[in-house]
């Protein structure tokens, strides 16, 4: 008998561990089921399957009822993550007329809803602060907005399916990384201790546009975070030819492969086929990111998808003029379901579990 309770105790414990470990393998940091990252190194599915985000930009703010029209038609393009462009305050259409209103953690609920059903991961950023030259106050103030009541209380339903990308390039290249980092380091601190367990995505530095950010600063941020669920994001606007920067083949390969050496999870936040500066469009070499990307098992989501019922809202990055899957321009084409690289071609769905 003495003999038996010990089996059963060595049994018991041996089962013990193994859900324990199973549960732990985010850097000792228990899987709670959902998106996660693992060693601090990639996004995985809520079943630990490596997870590359394929998708696309959607100025939702600026659409007719919120793009959840144009969401329906993201889908098609078989993309697992959307970016959503969200603002504390938008204009609602309403019989044709304008209203200044805040945005509500219901109206985010509802375009949540439609990329669960789509399968699509919902990457919520606020855009608020966009090129703030001051990025310790107004990254305090993204934090601020995240864990306000309306906000924070519908998204905590959420944790296990979205991403919650802090600020949009929330610095204008003026303050430094060290002013940057610090910033960021008091945001994660902010919202994990208001109960966000999701990954949260760090946007680099001068506008987005600074790969050197995440070299030098990444992995301090990472350890910072007591997680260790961060994506950090590089927004891709290095053209050929541009009126303030030329970027070689060679030196945006050089670029990819610094970010591959920092062993961190890595998503270009936006790619698109050209920068915009001064109202003249400078080429960029996009198949070439697209490329480095597969390569290296970077997410890219491309700047951004187009507009159905607000057509005043498109420019000449919108990949389909009139939202609509059917209405893919040349570039949009190519980036979403031609290319080797497209994202019909390259994405995988997360999990259902």
């Amino acid at each position: 008998m003495k003999y038996f309770f010990s089996i059963c105790s060595i049994w018991s414990l041996a089962i013990m561990t193994l859900i324990f470990a199973a549960c732990r393998k985010n850097n000792g940091v228990p899987n709670d089921g959902g998106l996660q990252i693992i060693n601090g190194n990639y996004l995985a599915d809520a079943c630990g399957n490596r997870l590359v985000l394929r998708g696309v930009n959607m100025g939702v703010v600026y659409a007719v009822d919120l793009g959840k029209k144009e969401l329906t038609e993201i889908a098609q393009t078989g993309a697992n993550a959307v970016r959503l462009v969200l603002t504390s305050r938008y204009t609602r259409w309403s019989n044709g007329t304008p209203s200044n209103v805040a945005l509500t953690g219901a109206d985010i609920e509802s375009l949540i809803k439609i990329c669960i059903a789509n399968n699509m991961i919902p990457v919520l950023e606020l855009h608020d602060y966009t090129g703030s030259a001051n990025p310790i106050a107004d990254i305090d103030k993204a934090a601020g907005w995240w864990i306000s009541t309306d906000i924070k209380n519908v998204l905590m339903q959420y944790q296990r399916t979205i991403i919650v990308n802090i600020a949009n390039e929330p610095d204008n290249g003026t303050g430094g990384h060290d002013a940057l980092y610090n910033g960021y380091a008091k945001a994660i601190t902010t919202l994990r201790n208001a109960g966000y367990t999701c990954p949260l995505m760090i946007d680099s530095y001068n506008w987005g546009k600074d790969p050197q950010f995440i070299v030098n600063k990444g992995r301090a941020l990472m350890d910072h975070d007591p997680r260790h669920a961060l994506l950090f994001s590089v927004h891709a606007y290095w053209p050929a030819n541009g009126r303030w920067g030329n970027y070689s083949d060679a030196q945006i390969t050089g670029y990819l492969n610094d970010l591959k050496n920092t062993n961190l999870p890595v998503t270009i936040g936006e790619l698109a086929r050209a920068d915009v500066q001064s109202g003249v469009d400078y080429a960029i070499n996009y198949r070439l990111l697209m490329a480095l990307s597969q390569q290296h098992g970077f997410g890219y989501l491309v700047w951004w998808w187009g507009f159905y019922n607000n057509p005043g809202s498109n420019n000449t990055l919108s990949m389909a003029s009139d939202g609509l899957y059917t209405g893919l321009n040349a570039d949009g084409k190519v980036m979403a379901i031609t290319d080797a690289n497209a994202i019909q071609r390259t994405a995988k769905k997360p999990c259902k579990n």
